[in-house]
């Protein structure tokens, strides 16, 4: 009996084990499924033979070259750091302007790490800039105050996102949520890989 009652012991600690970690892939999940949703939202969708019949808009008139003034420094409206929420590890310090928001990453994460391209990348970023672009083409804004964003990297190696025009604070939010969830998943897939 004393060995049927241990194996029966082993078999409840690693059902308990097993369910928490179902559990835990569950809220992942329903947290992917949050995120994506708010994406499809903000996307636009247009079909390809919509695109393709839209009058295409008149080129603009090559800009005339002037003495640009000395970039003005702003000052920032708000500063975070996200960290992740399994290990406490410093992942990005985002630095929220008035007219851009700055992404400076704390730790080392390839480009092409899944899923920074896949998600946060086409998936977000894109998205905004799509629906932007497409209130710009119908005159609802000016072409330079449209969502736009720029991806530094060094040797392959992210070191900064900077988001233009960005909108309103429920932007800067999404993008936070977004980024704390690809740069987990992105120090999963890593971990993943050395192991």
């Amino acid at each position: 009996m004393g060995e049927e009652t241990r194996k029966l012991a082993e078999l409840k600690q690693f059902l308990e084990r097993r369910i928490e970690e179902l559990r835990r892939e569950l809220e992942a999940l329903e947290e992917i499924s949050k995120l994506v949703d708010a994406a499809l939202s903000s996307a636009s969708f247009v079909r390809a033979s919509e695109l393709a019949a839209r009058p295409q808009a008149p080129s603009a008139p090559p800009p005339r070259k002037t003495e640009a003034p000395p970039p003005r420094q702003e000052a920032p409206l708000s500063e975070a750091v996200i960290t992740s929420r399994s290990t406490g590890e410093k992942l990005a310090r985002v630095v929220v302007y008035p007219s851009k928001v700055e992404i400076v990453l704390l730790k080392e994460f390839s480009a092409s790490t899944p899923p920074f391209e896949s998600f946060f990348v086409r998936k977000v970023l894109e998205g905004y800039k799509r629906k932007d672009e497409d209130l710009v083409a119908r005159g609802e804004k000016s072409p330079g105050e449209g969502f736009d964003y720029q991806i530094e990297e060094d040797g392959g190696i992210l070191r900064k996102v900077v988001v233009m025009n960005y909108g309103d604070k429920r932007v800067v939010d999404e993008i936070k949520n977004t980024l704390r969830w690809t740069l987990e998943k992105m120090v999963e897939y890593a971990r993943g890989q050395r192991g």
